[in-house]
């Protein structure tokens, strides 16, 4: 916000000739030099200096009504103009476009010079850290999945409250991004044992995942989903494939196929989603993972997603309704805000 004259300016004018005389009204067509003098005089009074229309009124002899009129006229006319500053990192426009566009609770665009995954990766993990270090407090609990980008979020985090910390899927992928892994970086900056699941994220069939889930230190993590007030997620894509779980050594091929024909184009944990935002359920007795309508149940669902390989992804997983925050990148802003929120 500037106005375009200096705070000088309040000294050198009088007022007296306003009260005596008035602001003449100011058209499109004729604006000259004194009012706009007389206008950046009640915008500097207000924007810069603070004052409320109620004090300029009784200084100037004018009703607060005209004041605030004179103020609309200095925005039209340009005496007055308002320039939002994103902090470095972040684009504020995009953010706020994105928000309106998907309905989010929070939204955070990212700028990333590339679209290389493993720079989006690591800026989006940043950025999610510090949303995290924002908005957690000690009555939150914290529900986490794995992935590379999660990964980075676990890596950049500095401080968070002492709150509880779950994990929401079981294993998959490398080690570095496994939620095992995941779970001990971020729960030691909270200074919390975490609820940790120590089982595959995908097993051959559905009498050995029964038998997961009846594990006592299982069970007694799957207990605490209910508790989860914060999730963080990774966003999976199955068509293009960028996926840790598409290639689960569990899955056959024909496994595979057959999912893929059922329309499956994205995943959270081991929630399966088609590109209109439906769930797919063909695999859920295989799975150790927090279930779908549980994941609903959690206030703030918060995707780490982002890149050309998971725009398709990203936008399934938010027509679906299972999250309601979004950290991305700027390319991505761009190719999501272009697709339509519902289908």
């Amino acid at each position: 916000m500037a106005a375009s004259h200096s705070a000088r300016l309040g000294s050198t004018i009088s007022t007296q000739s306003w009260v005596t005389k008035g602001i003449p009204r100011v058209t499109a067509h004729t604006l000259g030099p004194d009012q706009q003098v007389q206008l950046a005089y009640i915008a500097q009074r207000h924007f810069v200096q603070g004052r409320t229309r109620i004090e300029i009124a009784e200084e100037t002899g004018l009703s607060r009504f005209k004041v605030g009129r004179l103020l609309e006229e200095a925005i039209e006319h340009g005496i007055v103009k308002f320039e939002i500053a994103s902090p470095p990192g972040i684009n504020l426009a995009l953010s706020v476009e994105l928000q309106k566009h998907y309905g989010l609770q929070h939204s955070l665009v990212v700028e990333v010079a590339t679209e290389e995954p493993g720079d989006i990766q690591d800026r989006l993990g940043q950025a999610g850290a510090r949303l995290l270090e924002e908005i957690l407090t000690e009555d939150d609990v914290l529900g986490l999945t794995s992935g590379r980008t999660i990964g980075a979020l676990a890596r950049a985090l500095q401080e968070l409250p002492h709150c509880d910390v779950v994990q929401l899927a079981g294993v998959a992928g490398a080690i570095q991004e496994t939620g095992i892994e995941v779970m001990r970086r971020v729960s030691s900056v909270a200074r919390v044992q975490p609820w940790a699941v120590y089982s595959p994220l995908v097993v051959s069939d559905a009498e050995s995942a029964r038998a997961i889930l009846r594990q006592h230190d299982t069970k007694r993590t799957f207990e605490q989903y209910r508790r989860v007030s914060v999730a963080v997620v990774a966003v999976g894509s199955w068509k293009p494939e960028d996926s840790q779980m598409i290639h689960n050594p569990a899955l056959t091929t024909a496994d595979r196929d057959q999912l893929l024909a059922a329309g499956v184009r994205a995943e959270i944990g081991a929630t399966l989603i088609a590109a209109d935002g439906t769930i797919i359920t063909d695999l859920d007795d295989r799975t150790i993972a927090i279930s779908e309508p549980e994941l609903r149940r959690v206030p703030t669902v918060i995707a780490l997603a982002g890149g050309a390989r998971k725009t398709s992804a990203i936008h399934a997983v938010l027509r679906s309704g299972l999250v309601n925050s979004l950290v991305t990148d700027t390319a991505t802003a761009h190719r999501l805000l272009a697709l339509p929120r519902e289908a």
